[in-house]
Order: C-alpha cells, then sequence, then structure tokens
C-alpha cells in the first residue's frame, strides 16, 4: 500500500490507485468548473444590475461568490496537486513511463477509455446461471 487517504477513507495501492487518480482528476476537473462559474456569475452581474443578478442583496452575494472562488480555487490546488504527484509516481517506477501508466490505467494503447471509472471492471454475477436446455418440466 502506497498511503492511507482520508477522503476515500481506503489504503491507496497497487489495486486501487487508478480510481485514486481518476477521483483527484474529477476533483480538480469540477473545482475548475465551479471557479469558472463564478467568474462567469461575477462578470454577468456587473454587466446587468446586482438586484436583477441574484436573490440576494449585493454585499451577500459578492460574499457569496468570494467563499465559492477562494473554496473552488483551495480544492483546485490540492487535489491538481495530489494528482501531479500520483502521476509523477507512476510515471517513475522502475520500468518505463509508459509500462507504469498501462499498470495502473488497464493494458493497452493509451486511449480516453483511460479517464472512464468502469472500463475493464468485472463485476461478480448475483444470480447463478441456469441452463434452460432440457429439464424434467419440460420432457413429454
Amino acid at each position: 500500500m502506497d498511503h492511507h487517504c482520508p477522503w476515500v477513507n481506503n489504503c491507496v495501492g497497487e489495486k486501487n490507485q487508478r480510481f485514486f487518480v481518476l477521483f483527484t482528476m474529477y476533483i480538480a476537473v469540477i473545482s475548475s468548473h465551479a471557479l469558472a462559474l463564478c467568474g462567469y456569475q461575477f462578470i454577468t452581474c456587473v454587466k446587468v444590475q446586482w438586484s436583477e443578478c441574484s436573490d440576494f442583496s449585493p454585499p451577500v452575494t459578492m460574499l457569496l461568490m468570494i467563499f465559492l472562488c477562494m473554496e473552488s480555487l483551495l480544492f483546485f490546488t490540492f487535489t491538481a496537486v495530489m494528482f501531479s504527484t500520483q502521476l509523477h509516481s507512476i510515471c517513475n517506477d522502475e520500468t518505463t513511463r509508459w509500462a507504469g501508466l498501462r499498470s495502473v490505467f488497464g493494458g493497452g494503447a493509451p486511449s480516453l477509455r483511460w479517464i472512464n471509472p468502469f472500463a475493464g471492471l468485472k463485476l461478480p454475477t448475483l444470480l447463478p446461471r441456469r441452463s434452460w436446455r432440457g429439464g424434467a418440466e419440460f420432457s413429454v
């Protein structure tokens, strides 16, 4: 195991490192999206009257936007650093760079399937398979 992560309440290691790397990447992308939406809302509020921009008063709206910007910037910074350090540790393994990435994200050439957490996931079947061929109930 590499380390224990309180975010996922589990140890991150060889078998689940892919999911941890994807988790940090998704949070960084969502945080940057929230930062962009906050900037868009601010520009929209500057162009029109502040009273038409939000149901709250202008000082409360500005305070909430500053809080959202700071929160998304904090989450983006932290998760982007975690994402980059995980990629750095994968690429600087004893093997070659692509072999390390392939071992974490699955075999094959680099593709967009690497960012899908369900790609290559094999789920156990919950119900046993039944054979419908020939049985006492079908014989005449």
